[in-house]
């Protein structure tokens, strides 16, 4: 599960913000809410609301299941424990995120649609060309699985997605088509921004087991905060465009709602136990 190679790359792409891409990042009418609907009570903020990012808001809002899914045992104990212990764990996990990158692409592909952009002929060729490439990141993870990781090619092939997995990319998928674009990035917040915390929380907390799946790509893909700094900017950027009364409060429930997913995600993993459904995905 690479941030590089796999999902990162794929939402910076669809931002026009990595290094390949030609086109700017969208820009999009806000969404008009009730403007009577009661807001969701909020956290004050410990100073100046302007002080703080889109993203620091929404970790303070939601501190509860950012601090749990900061703490997940996975990333823990892949960080601390020795080859022989954790790399079997690694790849299996590594097998439902290759699945989760196809329901990915799927997932981009609907978002894709919601832009004014694809309501043009270059923009549906905009449309098709981003299909391609989520493809071609899928096939390069298919890749590193077996050439990197050393995972038996039939064996992924054969590779059922769980219950867990889908139950992620379902929402995901059903958010791109009801929802706005920009919500939609920020559902992307916990993966791109909140690995980056994780491998940080684990490199200040001490030295890790350097030679091991997870380090080499999990910890090393993701201690970089590039991605996250440039996920972080381009919602800066973007907000004013979507602001509206009731925005901040559907924010926060995506956000959140990506963090029980992504934390049940991994405990999945830490289990191994991919079909037991988790009421930290609903709380």
């Amino acid at each position: 599960m690479t941030a590089t190679s796999g999902r990162a790359s794929t939402i910076l792409h669809t931002l026009g913000l990595d290094s390949e891409s030609k086109r700017g990042p969208f820009k999009l009418k806000a969404a008009t809410l009730d403007d009577e609907r009661p807001p969701i009570p909020l956290p004050k903020p410990k100073g100046p609301i302007e002080q703080y990012t889109l993203i620091e808001q929404l970790i303070m809002n939601n501190e509860d299941v950012w601090t749990k899914f900061l703490e997940n045992q996975f990333c823990a104990d892949g960080y601390k424990s020795p080859a022989n212990e954790f790399d079997d764990k690694f790849r299996a996990m590594s097998k439902q995120d290759y699945l989760y990158l196809i329901e990915y692409a799927r997932f981009v592909n609907f978002r894709s649609l919601q832009e004014p952009g694809a309501h043009t002929e270059d923009g549906l060729e905009d449309v098709l060309n981003n299909l391609s490439k989520n493809v071609k990141e899928v096939q390069d993870y298919f890749n590193s699985c077996i050439n990197d990781m050393h995972i038996n090619g039939d064996d992924l092939l054969k590779e059922k997605a769980s219950t867990m997995m889908l139950g992620y990319s379902s929402w995901e998928q059903l958010s791109a088509m009801t929802d706005d674009a920009f919500s939609n990035y920020i559902r992307a917040v916990p993966c791109v921004y909140g690995w980056n915390k994780i491998a940080q929380k684990l490199e200040q907390e001490g030295p890790g087991q350097t030679d091991t799946l997870f380090y080499q790509y999990w910890f090393v893909q993701n201690i970089d905060p590039g991605s996250a700094n440039k996920l972080s900017q381009f919602l800066e950027d973007n907000r004013s465009q979507y602001e509206s009364p009731g925005s901040m409060e559907k924010w926060n429930t995506a956000f959140r709602q990506a963090c029980l997913f992504e934390t049940a995600f991994f405990t999945a993993a830490q289990r191994e136990d991919w079909d037991q459904i988790d009421t930290i995905t609903r709380n």
